[in-house]
C-alpha cells in the first residue's frame, strides 16, 4: 500500500534570527546584524514560537530576555545551527577546487604511456584529490561501476559520454612470420583477418577482443555526463 509523505516546509525559518536576538538581546540589533527591519525579524520570532508552541523572548520596552524554553531552545538550537552553517560552507569549499577521490578506469597499456608521465604533477597541483586506478582490459560501465571517467580507444566510447582526445592517430598493426604468409592468403581487410589463424587477446569479463587492422585509433579521456 502506498504511504503518502509530506515534508516539513521552513523548519529552519526563524532560527537564525532567533538565535541573532539571543545572542544582542536586542530586536533592533539583531536586524542590524542580518540586514533586516526590526520587524521581519519580529515576525520571524513569532512565527517561529508558534510553530515551536512556547513563548521564546520575554519582551518588554526597555530589554528582551529568554523564557525557560528559550534557554532549553537556545542551548539544542545554536550548536546545531552552527554545524549546519560549517557544513554548508565545507560543501561549498569542495565546490570551488578540485578535492575528494577520483575513480578512473583504464586499459593497462596506457598507464605507462599517458598516466605515468603525468600523475606525479596532477597530485601536486592537486594535493587534496585522491586518485584510484582501475587498470584492466574489460570495458566496464564506468556509471554503474561508480567510475568518474576512464580513457578508452576512440571506437569504445558510448554516445553518452564526453569525450576528449589525448593522443594523435596511431597505427595498429597486424604481422605474420614469412613462412605463414607462404601458405596463406595475405589479408588485405580488416574482415579477411577472420580466415586466419590469430592471437587474440580474452578480457578480463571473458569476452575476445576483436582483431585490429591497419587503422589509426586514438587513445580518449571521457567522462559521465
Amino acid at each position: 500500500m502506498k504511504q503518502n509523505f509530506t515534508v516539513r516546509q521552513g523548519a529552519l525559518d526563524g532560527v537564525e534570527a532567533f538565535l541573532s536576538v539571543a545572542h544582542h538581546r536586542s530586536f533592533r540589533r539583531a536586524s542590524a546584524e542580518l540586514g533586516v527591519t526590526p520587524s521581519a525579524i519580529s515576525q520571524a520570532v513569532r512565527a517561529l514560537e508558534a510553530r515551536v508552541g512556547a513563548t521564546l523572548f520575554i519582551r518588554t520596552t526597555r530589554s528582551v530576555g529568554l523564557t525557560e524554553a528559550g534557554q532549553r531552545f537556545l542551548s539544542r538550537a545554536k550548536p546545531a545551527f552552527e554545524e549546519l552553517v560549517a557544513a554548508s560552507a565545507v560543501a561549498r569549499d569542495l565546490g570551488q577546487r578540485p578535492a575528494g577521490l577520483l575513480r578512473l578506469t583504464v586499459p593497462p597499456s596506457v598507464v605507462p604511456i599517458v598516466l605515468e608521465p603525468l600523475i606525479a604533477s596532477f597530485c601536486q597541483a592537486y594535493p587534496e584529490v585522491e586518485v584510484e586506478l582501475s587498470a584492466n582490459e574489460h570495458l566496464i560501465d564506468m556509471a554503474a561501476e561508480g567510475f568518474d571517467a576512464g580513457i578508452r580507444l576512440g571506437q569504445f566510447i558510448a554516445a553518452d559520454m564526453i569525450a576528449v582526445r589525448l593522443t594523435p592517430p596511431f597505427p595498429f598493426v597486424v604481422v605474420a612470420s614469412p613462412s605463414y604468409l607462404r601458405s596463406r592468403k595475405r589479408p588485405e581487410r580488416i574482415d579477411d583477418l577472420r580466415q586466419h589463424a590469430c592471437l587474440r587477446l580474452r578480457r578480463s569479463d571473458g569476452s575476445i577482443a576483436p582483431p585490429l587492422g591497419w587503422v589509426n585509433r586514438a587513445l580518449v579521456f571521457c567522462q559521465r555526463q
